[in-house]
């Protein structure tokens, strides 16, 4: 896999991150209530075997209080509620001082990789050390592994699947969108845009005979694996499960790691 423009960092320390949270952000502005971040040194992941973990990582893992509500799916999903948090501390001004510690020990330049994380884990996480008047430095990147691999695993032409048009279930991911009017296409007025709109059917009419390819992380882990992780919805798990993704292809990975990163301090806030 190669890059149209020159790579802007080689990365010396990859740090698998997910998070859970109190629900979706669709109906509030998500606290989190666990985190999990694995490093691994670049060379330790271009030498790793498929479906092992590298001998050499550095784990950083902690619930948190999140001073609202757990809400019902979340917990159905998390195992995590008020109850079983309710002696860990708040995302505060020392939880903060661990996970900046924790990323200066690295080797730089440093790369956080989250599966979905440029719409869902970087935000949130930007969002709560925002709120402590805080900012982790300019040099720490980050890259959303969902759209590595939505590349890595494009079906070709002849292939039997489609690529889902939702990036990841609205159940889990929901996004905020533009809702369509049902009665546009029946009141537009130019026979170019019907006939576009005919066109856009049959097309949809098409692909619903394929089956459809889904990037969520177990998805993508099956594909490589052929079959789901054993865990789901823990935070450790899941950043396991995407470790062992990614060094199925290491050096593909790692060139789209390269190609595609942004600085932290670039992803909006999502509260």
């Amino acid at each position: 896999m190669s890059c149209n423009l020159p790579a802007v960092k080689t990365f010396n320390s990859l740090v698998f991150f997910d998070l859970e949270t109190t629900g979706l952000p669709a109906f509030h502005s998500p606290k989190i209530t666990e985190l999990s971040f694995c490093a691994v040194e670049r060379n330790q992941f271009l030498h790793s075997q498929p479906k092992q973990v590298p001998r050499v990582t550095n784990r950083l893992n902690l619930c948190i209080y999140p001073s609202r509500l757990v809400d019902p799916e979340a917990t159905n999903k998390t195992k995590l509620d008020n109850y079983n948090l309710e002696h860990q501390s708040k995302f505060d001004e020392d939880v903060f001082g661990v996970i900046y510690s924790f990323l200066n020990r690295l080797k730089k330049p440093i790369c956080l990789i989250a599966h979905n994380g440029f719409r869902f884990d970087f935000p949130i996480l930007r969002s709560e050390i925002a709120k402590l008047e805080k900012e982790l430095p300019e040099d720490i990147f980050c890259v959303d592994s969902l759209r590595i691999f939505r590349k890595l695993q494009r079906p070709s032409e002849n292939s039997e699947f489609v690529i889902e048009d939702t990036t990841i279930s609205t159940v889990e991911f929901p996004l905020v969108s533009t809702p369509v009017n049902p009665f546009q296409l029946i009141n537009e007025k130019t026979p170019e845009k019907k006939e576009r709109s005919q066109l856009n059917v049959t097309r949809h009419t098409e692909m619903k005979c394929k089956k459809r390819l889904t990037f969520k992380l177990e998805d993508v882990y099956e594909r490589v694996y052929g079959q789901k992780p054993v865990t789901s919805h823990v935070a450790e798990a899941d950043v396991i499960a995407l470790l062992l993704s990614a060094i199925a292809t290491p050096i593909e990975f790692l060139n789209a790691v390269d190609c595609d990163s942004v600085p932290f301090t670039s992803i909006k806030k999502c509260w």
